[in-house]
């Protein structure tokens, strides 16, 4: 069965912009490219945590989340996903500031078919033990994301010497960011169903 959460991220002929590929091979170069983004994105991000940690309350009075906090926290993730796919050279269009750009070749997808949540796991939400429910994935994620990182600067020579993205690495880079959003999504309580140890199912 298909988790419901899900990064969908266009791979397309694989061309990429050799000339980003560069910016990236010199990292600083990529990252002072990406700050503004990233600067907003951090206080978006904060605004998730804070609007996730509310609707464990909601939920565990009303058994749900209100479709404005799903929308908030939906919209945090991915633009955390465009950021990280202009900077991995997965996309070479620079994202826009704003919190929903669905033309994207990069997003999150959720098809969870209701709001309706489980009361137990609010309160585990609220007494913070879902962040230690997910230390297993923490754990396992650290060296995904160190292998991804090592994936994607060979992929940065690659395309600088070709103008293609390897296709194997692309998948690769993809499925670790498609990892971690998965356990952000299970965190916030977009979905009740724990995450797969997996980079693609």
């Amino acid at each position: 069965m298909q988790y419901p959460v899900d990064v969908a991220i266009e791979y397309g002929d694989g061309t990429r912009s050799r000339g980003l590929a560069a910016a990236g091979i010199f990292f600083p170069i990529k990252m002072l490219l990406a700050l503004p983004q990233l600067f907003v994105v951090a206080f978006v991000q904060f605004g998730a945590m804070v609007v996730a940690w509310i609707g464990y309350w909601a939920i565990a009075f009303n058994g749900s989340l209100s479709p404005g906090s799903a929308r908030f926290v939906h919209n945090a993730m991915g633009w955390n996903v465009r950021i990280s796919a202009w900077i991995a050279s997965l996309q070479d269009e620079y994202p826009a500031f704003a919190m929903e750009q669905p033309e994207y070749p990069a997003r999150v997808v959720i098809t969870e078919p209701t709001l309706e949540r489980g009361k137990g796991l609010a309160v585990a939400g609220i007494l913070l033990v879902k962040g230690i429910l997910l230390i297993p994935h923490m754990i396992v994620l650290y060296f995904v994301g160190i292998a991804a990182g090592i994936a994607g600067y060979i992929a940065y020579w690659a395309i600088a010497f070709t103008g293609i993205y390897p296709e194997g690495i692309f998948n690769f880079v993809v499925g670790a960011l498609r990892w971690s959003m998965r356990t952000s999504a299970w965190l916030f309580s977009l979905t009740d169903e724990y995450p797969p140890f997996a980079l693609n199912e």
